[in-house]
């Protein structure tokens, strides 16, 4: 097993006080829509990972209603990555893969549809309670294509080159739907000329790599080569440098510290700079704060919840972790009121 190592955070976790209620919802859906029929998942399973606890660490400012809605869009999601695991990448099935993503695009533009499988079902209650917009439809659809690279690749037994991996690990990860979901309320209030500019978008490329390349450290023991899989930053760094599996572990774990430095250093210095440079009005400019203070409280909760879940344990077993008072360096134990 590799060693995973510390991961630079300056921000401080929070916790929503909605989490017990987002804990007991969030298993009741997965439940009645079949994610817990034990073919993939199980309670006991799901208990350990603590998916419930996800999104009130990643948003904890957000209402009761919403954070169940979105804890529910990522727990499909995880569902869907550990499909593609299990069913696609290890058994090369491009074929299977392909029927799975045209499945998903058809409920999309017809979620009243009938569907076949649990992942269906899911995601037709999901849309069926929110219907995405074309920003996030078009998220879901690059994420869609990466998956089916990721299976591309794994099928072919080719490790890609770093950089059209790190490219193609933004839209694995759904990046930009979790950026625009920690972000949403606050979005509409900036102009769309400074949410594309160059700045901005290098702000959540640098949010992206951060998770994305963090996922692969801690996940790389249960998602690694031993499993077949080769599209995982830490096996992508390895081939390409041709070194052993913990110096690949310690040269991902930089980049995403730098990375983090980066996007510290850019919302610090560049974000008040855009706002002189676009004259954005005093409320745009709390606007934009409150823009970058959730895309930070997304980052420390995501890594808080990432050290204590049992997701990525190789052979899940029964237990139930707790998150009800964040502690520890550099995560301040702050109850949102």
């Amino acid at each position: 097993m590799v060693e995973i190592p510390s991961f630079d955070m300056p921000f401080s976790a929070r916790l929503s006080p909605h989490v017990d209620k987002v804990r007991r919802h969030s298993k009741a859906w997965a439940r009645d829509v079949g994610l817990l029929d034990g073919q993939l998942w199980t309670e006991a399973y799901f208990d350990q990972a603590d998916f419930g606890s996800f999104t009130p660490l990643a948003h904890p400012t957000l209402g009761l209603d919403e954070l169940n809605q979105i804890s529910d869009m990522h727990i499909w999601a995880w569902y869907v990555a550990d499909i593609f695991y299990d069913g696609y990448f290890r058994t090369r099935d491009l074929v299977g893969a392909k029927a799975f993503v045209a499945r998903m695009r058809s409920i999309m533009d017809n979620p009243a549809q009938p569907t076949w499988t649990v992942a269906e079902r899911a995601f037709a209650d999901l849309l069926t309670r929110a219907p995405l917009d074309s920003c996030d439809r078009a998220s879901l659809d690059e994420y869609f294509d990466a998956m089916l690279w990721e299976v591309h690749c794994n099928a072919q037994g080719r490790v890609p080159d770093p950089v059209d991996f790190v490219e193609m690990r933004r839209k694995t990860i759904a990046a930009d739907l979790s950026e625009r979901l920690a972000t949403r309320v606050h979005r509409a209030e900036l102009p769309p000329e400074l949410l594309a500019n160059s700045t901005m978008r290098a702000l959540v490329d640098a949010f992206a790599d951060i998770t994305s390349l963090k996922a692969d450290i801690v996940g790389y023991d249960r998602f690694g080569p031993d499993t077949g899989i080769v599209t995982n930053a830490v096996e992508v760094v390895r081939s390409f440098f041709d070194c052993e599996v913990q110096q690949a572990v310690n040269m991902v774990a930089d980049l995403v510290n730098a990375r983090m430095r980066q996007f510290a250093t850019s919302a610090a210095d560049d974000l008040p700079y855009l706002a002189g440079q676009y004259q954005l009005t005093a409320d745009q400019r709390v606007a934009l704060k409150a823009y970058v203070e959730s895309l930070k409280s997304w980052l420390a909760g995501e890594l808080m919840w990432t050290q204590r879940t049992g997701r990525y344990q190789p052979y899940p077993t029964p237990s139930v972790s707790s998150f009800h008072r964040p502690s520890g360096l550099g995560t301040a134990a702050v109850l949102v009121r």
